[in-house]
Formats: C-alpha cells, structure tokens, sequence
C-alpha cells in the first residue's frame, strides 16, 4: 500500500472543493493566456509605433513611450492599492456584522432557555410527575420548533414561513 491518496479521495475532493481537515480556501486564477498576450500585444505596439515614426522624431517617441508605460504603472498601482483596502474594508466590516448577528441571535437563544429552565422548574414544582414529564416534553418541542425556525434562513423559508 502507498500513502498516496487514492484518485477516487483526489477526485471527491476536486468536486466537494474541500479536504479531510477543512475546505480549501479560494485562490485567483491567473488567466495566463491574455497576461502574455496583452504583452505581446503591447511590445508590438510599441515596435510598430518605432517604425512608423520618421527617424528625426524617434527620441520624442521613447520619451512619450516611456512616459506612457510609467503613468500606466503609476495608475494601475493606485487601483491595485484600492481596490486591497476597499476590499479588506468590506471584509473586515461583513465579519463584524456577522459577530454582532451571531452575538445577538445567541443572546436571544440564551434568554429562551432561561424562560424554558424557569417555566419547567415551575412546572415540576406544581404538577404531577407524570403530567409533569408530559407538558415537558410538549413546551422542550415548542422551544426547539421555535429556536430552529429562528436560525432558518429567509431564502429557504416558503411563503407561508414554513420550511420547505
């Protein structure tokens, strides 16, 4: 036997996009074709550009050619920079408000249970024992009925507010 994984695990993880210990995180596929070719493209340009220009005025051409290339640097720096700190910023702020969601949507959780230990503690003081487990079990279905409908998802909810 070999330590390597068996293609049938390389090919369930290829489809599921996860591994045994966690998914893989997404990473930016570089479309390398039109990388090189816009750089292609542009050296030819650029050449081309050469050779039409008469050969009196070829210096003013690399200049203005040199100056072209360095303002395109200089812009596409900037927008790379922006776009990373719009981005982060959009992240950073998504987390939060998913930590603050989370926070609240435990509290409330939290509160339930509380009343639901309250209302059995009074429950069992007052009634019988077997009546006592019955209405138990009747108010700990209500309350997991109404904590699972609270987690459900608006989108997966139909239009009567039941669960599809």
């Amino acid at each position: 036997m070999t330590s390597e994984p068996s293609i049938e695990a390389a090919a369930a993880q290829a489809t599921t996009g996860g591994t045994e210990s966690g998914p893989i995180p997404h990473r930016i596929r570089i479309r390398w074709g039109w990388f090189l070719g816009c750089i292609v493209l542009g050296l030819a340009a650029i050449i081309a550009g050469w050779f039409l220009v008469s050969p009196e005025s070829r210096l003013g051409y690399v200049g203005g050619v040199f100056a072209g290339v360095g303002t395109t640097l200089l812009l596409v720096g900037i927008v790379v920079l922006l776009e990373r700190r719009i981005i982060g910023t959009a992240v950073r702020v998504v987390q939060d408000a998913t930590k603050e969601a989370r926070i609240r949507a435990d509290e409330a959780v939290r509160a339930q249970i509380r009343d639901l230990e309250h209302r059995v503690a009074g429950l069992w003081e007052a009634a019988p024992p077997e009546d006592a487990a019955e209405q138990t079990r009747t108010m700990i279905d209500e309350f997991t009925r109404r904590v699972a409908d609270a987690y459900i998802d608006a989108d997966d909810a139909a239009p009567d507010g039941r669960p599809r």
